[in-house]
C-alpha cells in the first residue's frame, strides 16, 4: 500500500511544489529542500511499516471464516484501512506538510525552517531561481536513491520468502512421512482382516472361492509390502465413486498433468476409443460375463456419461476419450445392456443383491455404473436415448435401492422426466414404470417396499407443482400424470391411506380458512387449478381402490366428498360455474366406481334458478368457451348467449351422467322424480315468458324424456318381484341383475 501511495502522490506533490515556487507579481515563494527531504524520509518509513502491516493483514485475511465474510470482514482491518485512506487524503490536500505520527521532531524542524524561509522571502529573487534548480536536482537524486533502496528491500523480502517456503516444504514432507506410516499401518491391518474374511469364505462357499482363484486371483494373492491398496478394497468405500482411481495412482505423471489441465480433462495422453476397441470390449463381456471385463467397459462408460457437462469433468480422472458420436452410442448402449446381465450373473441374485456374499466384491463397480448413469440421464436431450436409458435403468432397480443417496437422486431424475411437458408420452410412461419398480424393490430381507413411502409422497407433490398452469396444451399431459400416479397408490393401501389422509386434511384446512376469512385472497386458495386437480386426483385414487367396502381407503370417501361440496358452495356465482362442473364430474366418477350415493342433484338443479338461464341473454359473437381449461368464466362471456348455451350443454351432460350411475338401482324411479319435475317446470316457465332459449329448452326436454324411459323400465322390472324392500339379499340380487342388463 505504501509503495502504491508513492507512485500515485509523488508526481502530484512535485508539480505543486514547482507551481508554488514559480514567481508571481515580482515575488517568489520559497520552499526549502529540508522540507522535501523530510517528507521523502517519512514516506520511506511509511513504506517499510506499510509492508509489515500488509503482511499481517494478509495473514489475518487468510484465516477469515464464512461468518466473518458475510459480516463484512474483520473490524480491525477496516479501521486500519480507513486511517490509511484519511492519511492519503491529507497528503493530497496539504502536500507541503508531513502528517506522520512517528516523527514529531521532524515536523517541528520543518515548521521552524518554514518560518525562517518566510522571513527571508523578500530578500533575493535570483537566489530563489537557483534554489529551485538545485531542489529539482536533489529531488531527482532522492528518487533514484529511494528506488534503489526499494529494490534492495524487495530482494531481501524475496530471499526471506524463499527461506520460509523451504521451511514449510520441510514441514510438509515430515507430515507426509507421518501420514505414509499411518497409512501403511492401516494397510497391514486391512490385509490381515481381508485374509480372515477369505478364510471364512473358503469354508462357507468353496465354489465361490474357486471362482475367485480362477477369475479374481489378485484378491487371493497379494503382498503385504505393497504400496497400493487393492482395487476391490478401494471400491468398498461408500464415498468413492470413481472406478479408475487405482489406474490413476499407477501413473503419477499422468495424474499431475490432468490436475494441471483441468479445463481439458480429455488430453492427448488418454487412449482414444474406436469402434474396433469398443466392439472387442463388448464381445469380451458378452462371452465371459466377468466382472474384470465389465470394469474396462465401465471406464469407457464413465467418459461417455460425463461428456455433456464440463463441470462434471473437473476433478475427475479418465482413462479413455471419445471423439466419434458412433463410438459414443456403442459405449452407452453396450454398457447399459451388459451391466445388469453381468451384475446378476456375478451376484446370482437380482432381488436382494446386498445380501449376496459376493456383494463386497462387485459393490464398487455397481456404484460407479449407477453414478455415471445418473450423469448420463441428466445430460441426454434426445427423447429416444432418454427412453432407452430409463428402460435399462429400470432393470437395475434392485441395485439403486442399495444406495440411499443415489436412489433419491435417481428418483428426482425420474420424476422430472415424468412431469416435464416436453417429454414424449412413451418416455413419461417408462419413467413411471421405473418409479414403480423402484418403489417395490427390496433392500434387505424382511423390509419390503422401503422406498414406497418416499415415492408416493414425491409423486403427489410433483403432480401438484406441475398442474398449476393448465391450458389446452398441458391438459393432456396432466391427465396422463394423474392416471399414472393413481396406480402407484394401489400397491399398499394401508400406506396409501396414511398419505391420502394427510393431504385430504390439508384440502379441508384450506377450505375452512376460506370460509372463515371470506375475502378475495382466501377464495383464490380454493378456486385454482391445484385445488381442483387435487380433488380430482384423490377422487380417482378412491374410485380405483374402493370398489369393495372393506378397502382401507373407503373411510376417506366421506371427508373428500364434504370438501368437494363445500368448495362448490363457497362462491355460488355464475362466474365460477366452470369450477362447479369440474368438481361435480369428479364426484360423479367417485360415486359410480365406489357405489356410494352422493347427493349431487341439488347442486345441479340449483343452476336452473340462476340468472344466466332465467334472464334474456345478450347477443354475442365470441367463440364457445373451453370448459375443460377454465375455472372462472371471463367477464366478456357473462350474460351472453354463448355462455348460456355452454351452461345448458354442460348441465344436461352432468344430469345425464349423474343419473346414469344409479339407473340400475331399485329405487331409481323415486330418485329421478325431483329432477324430472324441476326440468319440466323450468322449461314451462321459460316458454311462457317468450324469452326462452328454444334450443336449450329442447335439450332439457330430451334429458327429461330419457330419464322417464329409464325409470319406466325399472318400474316394469320391479313389478315382477314378490319380495318386500326389507329383504336386503333379494334387493341386492335385483340390483346386480339390472346392472348386467343395462351394461
Amino acid at each position: 500500500m505504501a509503495k502504491s501511495k508513492k507512485a500515485q502522490h509523488r508526481p502530484q506533490q512535485k508539480s505543486k511544489d514547482k507551481k508554488a515556487d514559480r514567481p508571481h507579481n515580482g515575488k517568489a515563494t520559497k520552499v526549502t529542500k529540508k522540507n522535501n527531504k523530510n517528507t521523502a524520509a517519512s514516506k520511506a518509513v511509511e513504506a517499510k511499516t506499510g509492508k509489515k502491516d500488509k503482511k499481517d493483514k494478509s495473514k489475518k485475511k487468510s484465516k477469515m471464516s464464512v461468518e466473518d465474510f458475510f459480516n463484512g470482514g474483520f473490524q480491525d482491518d477496516d479501521d486500519d484501512l480507513d486511517k490509511e485512506l484519511e492519511n492519503m487524503e491529507m497528503i493530497e490536500e496539504q502536500p507541503d506538510e508531513d502528517v506522520s505520527d512517528s516523527e514529531p521532531e521532524q515536523q517541528q524542524q520543518q515548521q521552524q525552517q518554514l518560518d525562517e524561509d518566510e522571513d527571508d522571502e523578500s530578500s533575493v529573487d535570483q537566489e530563489m531561481e537557483d534554489e529551485v534548480m538545485e531542489e529539482d536536482n536533489h529531488m531527482e537524486e532522492e528518487e533514484e536513491e529511494e528506488e534503489s533502496d526499494e529494490d534492495e528491500e524487495n530482494d531481501a523480502n524475496s530471499e526471506s520468502a524463499e527461506e520460509n517456503a523451504t521451511s514449510d516444504d520441510n514441514d510438509d514432507d515430515d507430515d507426509d512421512e507421518q501420514d505414509t506410516k499411518d497409512s501403511r499401518k492401516k494397510l497391514v491391518s486391512d490385509i490381515e482382516k481381508h485374509k480372515k474374511e477369505l478364510e471364512k469364505l473358503k469354508k462357507s462357499d468353496p465354489e465361490f472361492y474357486k471362482y475367485l482363484q480362477k477369475e479374481e486371483n489378485n484378491l487371493l494373492e497379494f503382498d503385504e509390502s505393497a504400496d497400493d491398496v487393492p482395487d476391490d478394497e478401494e471400491q468398498e468405500d461408500d464415498e468413492d465413486v470413481d472406478m479408475d482411481d487405482a489406474e490413476a495412482s499407477e501413473s503419477e505423471s499422468e495424474a499431475s498433468d490432468q490436475e494441471e489441465e483441468q479445463a481439458d480433462p480429455f488430453g492427448d495422453d488418454l487412449e482414444l476409443l474406436t469402434k474396433k476397441k469398443v466392439a472387442a470390449m463388448i464381445e469380451q463381456v458378452d462371452t465371459k460375463k466377468s466382472l474384470p471385463a465389465m470394469k474396462k467397459l465401465l471406464l469407457a462408460f464413465k467418459t461417455a456419461a460425463r461428456m455433456s457437462d464440463e463441470e462434471q469433468q473437473e476433478g475427475v480422472s479418465f482413462v479413455y476419450k471419445i471423439q466419434d458420436p458412433k463410438v459414443f452410442n456403442m459405449v452407452v448402449t453396450g454398457t447399459m445392456r451388459c451391466a445388469p446381465m453381468v451384475f446378476n450373473h456375478f451376484l446370482k441374485s437380482n432381488k436382494t443383491p446386498s445380501a449376496s456374499p459376493r456383494w463386497h466384491v462387485a459393490e464398487g463397480a455397481i456404484k460407479s455404473y449407477l453414478t455415471n448413469m445418473l450423469h448420463l440421464m441428466r445430460g441426454l436431450t434426445d427423447s429416444d436415448m432418454l427412453y432407452l436409458a430409463t428402460r435399462e435403468a429400470e432393470k437395475c432397480s434392485a441395485y439403486w435401492v442399495c444406495y440411499q443417496k443415489i436412489a433419491k437422486d435417481y428418483l428426482k431424475v425420474l420424476l422430472e422426466l415424468w412431469s416435464t411437458f416436453t417429454s414424449s408420452d412413451n418416455l413419461r410412461i417408462q419413467s413411471f414404470l421405473a418409479i414403480r419398480s423402484l418403489a417395490v424393490a427390496r433392500v434387505h430381507k424382511g423390509k419390503p417396499n422401503t422406498y414406497l413411502d418416499l415415492c408416493l409422497r414425491n409423486i403427489y407433490l410433483t403432480f401438484v407443482r406441475n398442474c398449476k398452469g393448465t391450458n389446452e396444451h398441458t391438459l393432456p399431459s396432466i391427465n396422463l400424470m394423474r392416471n399414472l400416479a393413481t396406480q402407484l397408490y394401489a400397491i399398499d393401501l394401508d400406506l396409501s391411506y396414511q398419505q391420502a389422509f394427510v393431504y385430504i386434511r390439508q384440502l379441508a384446512i384450506h377450505l375452512r380458512n376460506a370460509m372463515q376469512l371470506k375475502n378475495k385472497e382466501s377464495y383464490q386458495t380454493i378456486y385454482n387449478w391445484q385445488f381442483v386437480h387435487c380433488i380430482d386426483f384423490w377422487s380417482n385414487v378412491l374410485a380405483a381402490n374402493c370398489a369393495d367396502s372393506s378397502s382401507p381407503l373407503h373411510p376417506l370417501i366421506y371427508p373428500l366428498t364434504q370438501v368437494a361440496l363445500g368448495a362448490i358452495q363457497l362462491v355460488p356465482t355464475a362466474q365460477y360455474f366452470p369450477a362447479r362442473f369440474h368438481i361435480i364430474r369428479s364426484m360423479i366418477t367417485l360415486g359410480r366406481s365406489t357405489k356410494v350415493y352422493i347427493p349431487l342433484a341439488p347442486y345441479l338443479m340449483q343452476l336452473l334458478e340462476s340468472r344466466e338461464l332465467t334472464a334474456v341473454a345478450k347477443p354475442s359473437t365470441l367463440k364457445p368457451i373451453m370448459w375443460d381449461i377454465h375455472l372462472r368464466a371471463p367477464k366478456q362471456y357473462l350474460h351472453g348467449r354463448v355462455y348460456q348455451d355452454g351452461i345448458i350443454e354442460q348441465l344436461c351432460e352432468c344430469i345425464s351422467e349423474y343419473y346414469k350411475s344409479y339407473a340400475y338401482h331399485i329405487s331409481f324411479p323415486e330418485m329421478v322424480i325431483p329432477g324430472i319435475v324441476a326440468i319440466k317446470r323450468f322449461v314451462k316457465k321459460r316458454n311462457a315468458t317468450k324469452t326462452a332459449n328454444i334450443k336449450g329448452n329442447k335439450k332439457f326436454l330430451d334429458v327429461a324424456s330419457k330419464l322417464e324411459l329409464k325409470a319406466n323400465f325399472v318400474l316394469t322390472q320391479r313389478s315382477k318381484i314378490d319380495f318386500s324392500p326389507t329383504d336386503q339379499e333379494q334387493v341386492s340380487k335385483f340390483i346386480d341383475d339390472m346392472r348386467q342388463k343395462l351394461q
